[in-house]
């Protein structure tokens, strides 16, 4: 895929670089693979309270922090199962990061609002984050929008779309049906996305080579195919 902006050609081919067999979203950082060279930001994150402590420390230069990933799943190889009480007392901690003009996003539930409400509840004022960070995996637009609408209106916060796609995890619901489905899904919501002024950044999830990494985000929604070749919707 290219595209031409101020008469310059923009392509994906550095995100397929950057997929290379081996590669790992926990340890592949910015200027650590031979090659590597992508016009982007780097956004950190803490992927569990006990993330705070270990081995690897932010790198110099970041502006934004994402938290706790997906806190209120049970999922060894996606999240770490932690209750509002717990993260909130590390957020204080993470909280302290925040120097300057950084941001700090707050944790992306999987599901569960109530976790959410009562982890906000329990945070002290002056640690609230900037953004609030959500999982979204719908299978029509409109239940996209209301979900994603349900979180702005719930806590006031600019949205960060850091997953979605379009996927069932519900056995009533059926998954997509085509490709084509899929493509349309997507042209519909990130076009809301992108004129919806509280939306802050959003990520399509699925830039995965093996399928054991969509964790049952549905094939029809891959960015790239077993090989790291790009797909139509890249």
């Amino acid at each position: 895929m290219s595209e031409q902006k101020s008469g310059k050609e923009v392509t994906s081919d550095p995100v397929a670089l950057f997929f290379q067999p081996g590669s790992n979203w926990d340890v592949l950082l910015p200027g650590t693979t031979p090659g590597l060279n992508i016009n982007a930001e780097f956004v950190p994150m803490i992927f569990a309270p006990s993330y705070l402590d270990n081995e690897f420390k932010l790198q110099d230069g970041w502006r934004m922090l994402l938290g706790y990933n997906e806190p209120d799943h049970v999922d060894p190889s996606v999240a770490v199962k932690t209750t509002p009480e717990v993260a909130a007392a590390a957020w204080v901690e993470l909280a302290k990061l925040r120097t300057g003009g950084t941001k700090l996003v707050a944790p992306a539930i999987a599901n569960d609002l109530d976790w959410l409400k009562k982890w906000f509840s329990l945070i002290p004022e002056g640690t609230k984050p900037d953004y609030l960070a959500i999982h979204v995996y719908t299978t029509t637009f409109d239940s996209f929008k209301a979900k994603v609408e349900e979180y702005y209106h719930t806590f006031g916060l600019p949205i960060i779309v850091t997953e979605f796609a379009m996927t069932s995890f519900d056995a009533n619901v059926p998954p997509p049906q085509s490709q084509q489905q899929v493509h349309d899904f997507m042209g519909q919501t990130t076009a809301w996305l992108d004129a919806t002024p509280w939306i802050e950044r959003f990520a399509w999830f699925g830039a995965v080579r093996d399928a054991y990494n969509l964790h049952g985000v549905h094939e029809f929604n891959r960015l790239m195919d077993q090989t790291g070749v790009l797909t139509p919707l890249m």
